[in-house]
């Protein structure tokens, strides 16, 4: 495990891993499943039910959606099931389709059979991925048949795992993970839609800036985004003048915005000493973080 940087990583750094060759990110994506495995064989029969972040899904779909998208990616067929959509009423996309089909059908397996599947399929993965090829810029067919450039499909599997892995956590109350390398990946990953969530989704005026603080712990970094004269967002080095908005936000909260688990009722009830500006915009700012469909 890298160790990360002492200090937070200001508007000039680049973030860990920004650039790392494609065998450093696959460590960390087989060292993420061996924690989302190691979590699983610890799982009690009541953490194993218990409910996650993820709307309708238990500790144990988490899990078996896990194992679902590896199994996927190691060549083993998808399972010919049609769930009853009528009783899961949390799915509303076709996307949520495409994920839940798996995860439905391993709920009718014991938690003992999912887990030792698990413990199966993470071993293979990483005979799988062994000799992976060097060039991040090929494009390859990824979970749920995506096809995308290597080295974005394996950032895409870091964050669906760590993301996972914290959902877990959380239903179970055991925190961890907030620092590991594959933390920062997904740090970067959330970072480089900052100028999409303030230009696109709030809409920020010409010369509009935000300085976003995330202060840990595990991740900490500071990034200002602002409008240039040609109504784009940008990353900016500095701050000519204050900000529209600075506001900051501990790690797991930016990390649960970013990935849609926040509450409805979090960004009402934004701490408003960790900001100057506009309340009601720094409301929008937490409410836009989500990137994950």
């Amino acid at each position: 495990m890298t160790t990360p940087p002492s200090t937070p990583v200001g508007p000039t750094y680049p973030m860990p891993f920004a650039h790392a060759p494609v065998n450093q990110l696959v460590s960390i994506w087989l060292e993420q499943l061996d924690t989302i495995r190691d979590l699983a064989q610890e799982l009690t029969p009541q953490q194993w039910a218990a409910e996650s972040p993820c709307p309708g899904w238990t500790v144990g779909d988490v899990v078996a959606h896990v194992l679902a998208l590896e199994s996927e990616m190691h060549g083993a067929p998808l399972p010919d099931h049609e769930p009853d959509w009528a009783a899961l009423p949390h799915i509303t996309t076709d996307f949520g389709k495409l994920t839940e089909r798996a995860v439905d059908w391993y709920r009718s397996k014991d938690q003992e059979v999912v887990v030792a599947e698990l413990i199966e399929m993470t071993a293979w993965r990483h005979d799988d991925l062994a000799q992976t090829p060097d060039d991040p810029a090929e494009v390859i067919t990824g979970a749920l048949g995506m096809q995308l450039p290597r080295d974005q499909m394996i950032r895409t599997r870091i964050l669906d795992t760590w993301v996972h892995e914290q959902d877990i956590r959380t239903a179970i109350g055991r925190t961890g993970g907030l620092g590991s390398d594959a933390a920062w990946v997904c740090a970067g990953q959330f970072i480089a839609t900052l100028p999409f969530v303030w230009g696109k989704r709030l809409g920020a005026a010409t010369g509009s800036t935000l300085d976003l603080t995330v202060s840990g712990p595990g991740v900490s970094f500071e990034r200002i985004v602002g409008i240039n004269p040609q109504g784009r967002a940008e990353f900016r080095s500095t701050l000519e003048e204050a900000p529209t908005l600075s506001i900051v936000l501990d790690w797991p909260t930016y990390a649960a915005g970013a990935a849609g688990r926040l509450a409805p009722d979090t960004a009402a009830d934004l701490d408003t000493a960790a900001r100057e500006g506009d309340l009601e915009l720094a409301q929008r700012l937490v409410a836009a973080l989500a990137i994950t469909p």
